[in-house]
This record gives C-alpha cells, sequence and structure tokens, in this order.
C-alpha cells in the first residue's frame, strides 16, 4: 500500500512537470525568445508528442533485458538533467531540441500506470478514479506553477524550478521502487486474462481512446491566449484555466460503485466548449469551463476503465492504445495551430464537435463493440461509505 500512494505521487509530479507550461507555450516563447508566431508552440508540441510514440515502444522493448525500477531510475536521471538545461536554451530552437528529448526520456514513468490501477485493493474503478483524481490535482498545481513561471521578469530564470520538481519526483520514483521490490509487489498476468491481439478488441477502443484526447487537448495550447484577447490578464486566464480541472476533480470524486457512461460525459464535455466559444463574459466563461471539465472527468475514468478492461493486463495491447493516445496528443496542437491562426475560438468549436461525434458514435454503436464484456468491470469491488 504504501509502495502504492507513492506511485501515484509519482504519477502526480511527472504531470506537474509534463504540463506546467503547456497552456503558457505562446506566451513564454514571446518573452524568452521573441517568437511571437503561434506555429512555434504548434511544432513545439507536435515534435514532443512524436518523442512520446517513438519512445514508448522503446522503452516497453527495453523492460525485457532491464528490471522497469532501474529504466525509470535511468529515465528520471535524464529528466532531471534535461529539465535544468532548458534554463541554459539560448534560442527556441535549442529550446525545442531539449524539450523533446526529455519528453522522450520521461515517457518510461508513464509506463506504471496499469499496474498500479489494476492492483488497488478495492478494485479496477477505484484504482482509475484515484489516478485521474490524482492527474486533475496535478494539472492544477502545474498551472500555477506554469503561471508563475510565465509572468516572472525573465522566465528562463525561473525554470529552474520544474528541475527541482524533477529532483523531487526522481526521489519519489526511487523510494516506490525500492519498497515495491522489497515487499514483493510485481505485477503478474495469468494467460487466461490476456486478451487476444485481434483488431475487434484492439481498434474499437482505440478509435475512442484517439478520439478523447484529440476533443480534449485541441482547446489547450491557445486557451490563455483566447482569455487574453477576450481582455482578461495572465492570471485570470491561468485561473480559467484550472476550473476546468478543479471541476473534472469534483466529478470523479462522485464516482462511487459503478463506472459512468461515455455518452453523457462526451455531451456534456461538448456543451462546456460550445459555451466557451461563443461568449467572453467571465462567469459564463467559467461556467463554460466548469461543465467541460466534468464532462472530461468523468469521460477519462470511463474511458481508463474501458482501456484497462479491453488490455487486462497485455502490454502488447496497452502500447497500441496508448500509441492512439500519443498520436492524439500529436495531432491535437497541430489542428489548433491551423484554427487558431484564423481565429482563436475555433480550437474551442473544433474540440466540442469532436466531443459531438464521439457521443453520438457511443450512442449509436453498440456498447459491446466498445467495452467488452469482462468481470472486472461488472462485478467492481468498491467500498462504499
Amino acid at each position: 500500500m504504501r509502495s502504492r500512494h507513492v506511485l501515484l505521487t509519482a504519477a502526480g509530479l511527472h504531470m506537474v512537470t509534463e504540463t506546467a507550461l503547456a497552456p503558457f507555450y505562446p506566451e513564454l516563447f514571446r518573452a524568452a525568445f521573441g517568437v511571437h508566431d503561434l506555429a512555434a508552440t504548434g511544432w513545439f508540441v507536435g515534435l514532443s508528442r512524436i518523442a512520446a510514440i517513438l519512445a514508448l515502444p522503446l522503452w516497453g522493448l527495453a523492460t525485457r533485458r532491464w528490471r522497469m525500477e532501474h529504466l525509470v531510475l535511468c529515465g528520471q536521471s535524464v529528466a532531471v538533467v534535461l529539465t535544468g538545461c532548458l534554463a541554459l536554451a539560448p534560442s527556441w530552437a535549442v529550446f525545442t531540441a531539449i524539450g523533446v528529448a526529455l519528453v522522450a526520456a520521461k515517457a518510461v514513468v508513464l509506463l506504471a500506470y496499469p499496474a498500479t490501477a489494476r492492483t488497488h485493493p478495492n478494485g479496477l474503478l477505484s484504482g482509475v478514479r484515484q489516478y485521474v483524481a490524482v492527474l486533475q490535482i496535478a494539472i492544477v498545481a502545474a498551472s500555477g506553477l506554469g503561471a508563475l513561471i510565465v509572468s516572472a521578469p525573465d522566465p528562463t530564470q525561473a525554470l529552474p524550478l520544474l528541475a527541482v520538481v524533477e529532483g523531487v519526483l526522481l526521489v519519489v520514483c526511487a523510494v516506490a521502487l525500492r519498497s515495491r521490490r522489497a515487499t514483493g509487489e510485481e505485477t503478474t498476468v495469468k494467460p487466461a486474462d490476456v486478451v487476444p491481439l485481434t483488431a475487434r478488441v484492439v481498434l474499437p477502443t482505440a478509435g475512442l481512446v484517439l478520439g478523447f484526447h484529440l476533443a480534449g487537448n485541441v482547446v489547450r495550447p491557445y486557451f490563455t491566449e483566447y482569455s487574453s484577447e477576450a481582455g482578461f490578464s495572465e492570471f485570470a486566464g491561468a485561473l480559467l484555466f484550472v476550473v476546468a480541472h478543479l471541476a473534472a476533480l469534483v466529478a470523479v470524486k462522485q464516482v462511487r460503485t459503478r463506472p459512468p457512461g461515455l455518452v453523457v460525459p462526451f455531451a456534456v464535455a461538448a456543451a462546456g466548449l460550445v459555451l466557451q466559444a461563443v461568449t467572453a463574459d467571465p462567469l459564463l466563461l467559467a461556467l463554460g469551463r466548469a461543465v467541460f471539465g466534468a464532462g472530461l472527468g468523468l469521460g477519462q475514468v470511463a474511458l481508463d476503465v474501458r482501456v484497462l478492461t479491453t488490455t487486462r493486463g497485455s502490454e502488447a495491447v496497452y502500447g497500441l492504445i496508448a500509441a492512439a493516445q500519443h498520436t492524439a496528443l500529436l495531432s491535437a496542437p497541430l489542428i489548433a495551430t491551423a484554427g487558431a491562426t484564423w481565429d482563436l475560438a475555433v480550437p474551442l468549436a473544433t474540440g466540442a464537435g469532436l466531443f459531438a461525434v464521439l457521443a453520438v458514435t457511443t450512442a449509436l454503436v453498440p456498447t459491446t463493440l466498445f467495452h467488452p464484456r469482462s468481470p472486472e468491470v461488472s462485478d467492481v469491488p468498491v467500498r462504499t461509505r
């Protein structure tokens, strides 16, 4: 149990450093390097996602030769060094090169998620719910850290704060993995639990993962730019950004005994994005963020339960579905950049349209296609208070 909490903390710290600057790249590039072209943000995030897509399978192959804890500690040690180097980058190009290498090094930490969620003592749903809640808290913390960095007179001088967090993450990972080995916690997969690697199993779930992460991330890169254009300060824009993740956290906490369906969360997220795209009123914009966040949080819980049910311990299947997620993370900033250069509200409208398509699709297509029958979900042991 102790190692579980430490691993969850490690996941949260990973998300802090991974997403701290995500909503602030345009401001950072302007302040630090004098780069005003919005396409710079799209290129940076796009190249980072390519690095993740290429690195994850390589880290997966490396687990066949080296122990997972050794790989995690190796990747995180490199991440500490690279994060420190970000503050020394003399240009946007060098900053991007270091950032891409950093994402590749940190990708190995993500491999802990399936085992952490699946081995929760109260069942898979509780594992997913706890993990999603930790990630939402981490995103809120990351937004505050990112706003602090960008608001500094010279943002590059504040970037070492990220290196400090990465150093803490290295220590946390070392403690978690040592505790896990000392207590004999190992994730084993029974042959009967492995889902055959077929298109019928993988493709529907991979398609949902692709659509969900594309819709949720296409709205991220330029939201603070959108709020600034509407007359909000950088601080107010940061607050509006985190409203969605606070709402997601509250929504996730309401999930108790059964995983939510997919249709309603997707429809709620779409409605929230539509409201954001059509209004600049502070209260309505905050309401739109809250509605969007509630749908996003519930949708992530529902989708993660389906992903882990489908994979049922098979790293090969999980790797393919994770590749769909990173493909979405690669495509989202490119789509957002194309829309934002025309109008900063376009990414919000695009995300709303994608969530609406997902809601209609999951409503019309038989549930069994996206959610293979499994005792892990139909009989999820959960404590109720």
